[in-house]
């Protein structure tokens, strides 16, 4: 079994946590990373210029610990790039300040990459932090609207399905992924800043024709998440998380999304907006969402000069990366009532259209 556990002395791994503001949490993410068997060879903690004195408690506890401050905040892209920059190892292994990896956690998910020379990144299995018995993510797949089909979404761990295997795409809270791969897909885009960058990122690697794998034998707490954007349970959705929906997911599709498979879905595309757009007018975030279109509008040069390096080296067309599962929604958002009866309707509807236009996009 020990030998088993063992990693090869040629791949070194480098354990980047990404922080800002995250104090309180800090001292069990680098407790459980640095009480890893083997530990990671080399720790950086990539502080995006807190003020809460983050980078003092690491320095005076945590002495292997390296302290990088970015000196503004870069926003969990941004410093996910500086330390990939920094870094020393051939894996480099991603962890947010509040995600606390069980043991073994590390050792399992080296042992998933060095398995399979074809798989390019590892999610470890990440469970509620108010709930351990409760999956809170298992990756997810690329849906053709530009959202995450989240796998295993508040699923029970007794009641999780397929829980091993290649999967569409990883959440970035907790993951191992090849230095190699992360520089020839130029890493994070800095423009997103904050959510859909697992989005964009898993679609860079997939369309190159990388594997990425959930590793259900890696566990791991997500804690608090981030304050002001995460959403738990039936908790209050954000107006933050409205202005980034409406910004991001256009970004990526016009990143990521080859021009015909975009033409094909614009249809498609605008149904969902619109819905999208009403959710937002019924919570009073009206504003949110139209200032997401105003700063997407400025972006779209910063978007179409990023589609070069996204699709350089792409041998895989969308039909093969893109699916139309159902849409994953927090609990409470549409399970019961009007609500539900259009969240049902909705998913049929992009299920057949995806039927149908699947076979000619790019």
């Amino acid at each position: 079994m020990p030998a088993l556990l063992s990693r090869p002395v040629s791949l070194l791994v480098s354990a980047i946590v990404v922080n800002w503001n995250g104090r309180d949490y800090l001292p069990r993410c680098l407790d459980a990373l640095l009480a890893q068997d083997p530990p990671p060879d080399e720790v950086l903690l990539v502080d995006n210029h807190s003020d809460d004195g983050s980078r003092e408690l690491v320095a005076a506890n945590y002495p292997a610990v390296r302290v990088i401050d970015t000196g503004a905040n870069l926003g969990p892209c941004g410093a996910r790039n500086v330390g990939a920059r920094e870094a020393r190892g051939e894996l480099l292994l991603f962890v947010d300040n509040d995600v606390v990896l069980h043991p073994g956690a590390l050792a399992a998910m080296t042992r998933t990459l060095d398995d399979d020379p074809g798989t390019a990144m590892v999610q470890a299995r990440s469970l509620c932090g108010d709930d351990p018995d409760v999956v809170h993510y298992d990756g997810g797949d690329l849906h053709f609207l530009g959202t995450l089909v989240l796998r295993n979404w508040y699923r029970r761990r007794a009641e999780a399905t397929d829980p091993a295997g290649p999967i569409g795409a990883a959440i970035a809270l907790c993951f191992l992924v090849r230095k190699a791969v992360y520089e020839a897909v130029s890493g994070f885009d800095e423009n997103l800043f904050i959510l859909y960058e697992d989005n964009e990122f898993s679609y860079k690697v997939r369309m190159r024709g990388h594997r990425i794998r959930l590793c259900p034998d890696a566990l791991c707490t997500h804690l608090a998440g981030t304050v002001g954007l995460s959403v738990r349970g039936e908790a209050k959705y954000p107006g933050k998380r409205t202005y980034l929906h409406s910004k991001n997911r256009w970004y990526v599709l016009f990143t990521c999304m080859r021009w015909r498979t975009l033409l094909l879905t614009v249809p498609a595309q605008l149904a969902y907006g619109v819905v999208y757009a009403a959710f937002g007018v019924k919570r009073g975030h009206l504003g949110d969402w139209l200032r997401g279109k105003w700063e997407l509008l400025k972006l779209l040069p910063k978007a179409i000069a990023a589609r070069g390096p996204a699709q350089r080296g792409r041998t895989v067309p969308d039909r093969e990366l893109l699916v139309a599962a159902p849409m994953t929604l927090n609990p409470g958002l549409a399970d019961r009532g009007p609500g539900a009866w259009l969240r049902r309707a909705m998913d049929r509807f992009f299920a057949v259209y995806w039927r149908v236009v699947r076979g000619l996009c790019g």
